[in-house]
């Protein structure tokens, strides 16, 4: 293996490393894309039953006064768990564009790389046409002083034929 073929392999791999890196990253960004519609659920879910607990308690006419309370402490809860799904959904929406910063990056890197493998390709194989060329060069060369010494040595032997028959004995 020639140094370019080498150099060729060597980024090759880079090239599928690279794009592992981009695939994972990937995956990161879709896990955290559904940890975010989770964590909205969630939101959304609490929001849903504070609503509901409060229609109930309007359309109840015959609720004691520790009832009332009991179901006000009931939404007072449903509140903090609604306000701790809201911070997880902020925290989620956070880290998803963070992992889709680091996937745009990764993508970005992978591509810095193809375009390295493109133009190594590109001169290996100028690199083989330029040797390709010297190659038929030399062939042309070879077959050309071939040439002129077989006319050299055809020309030398016609007048050496010539020279003896002329020279009748």
């Amino acid at each position: 293996m020639t140094e370019q073929q080498q150099k060729l392999h060597r980024i090759d791999r880079l090239v599928e490393v690279r794009q592992s890196y981009v695939t994972a990253a990937e995956g990161r960004v879709h896990e955290a894309e559904q940890q975010v519609r989770l964590c909205l659920e969630t939101a959304e879910e609490k929001d849903r039953q504070i609503r509901q607990v409060r229609s109930e308690i309007a359309y109840l006419d015959h609720s004691t006064g520790a009832a009332i309370q009991n179901r006000e402490r009931y939404i007072f809860s449903l509140h903090v768990r609604a306000h701790q799904a809201r911070e997880a959904l902020e925290k989620a929406r956070r880290i998803l564009e963070v992992r889709r910063q680091e996937w745009r990056e990764t993508k970005r890197e992978h591509k810095v790389i193809e375009k390295v493998q493109e133009r190594r390709l590109l001169e290996w194989k100028h690199s083989v046409d330029v040797a390709d060329q010297k190659n038929v060069d030399e062939m042309t060369l070879v077959r050309y002083a071939r040439n002129q010494t077989n006319r050299q040595s055809r020309g030398s032997d016609t007048a050496d034929t010539t020279t003896t028959t002329e020279k009748p004995g």
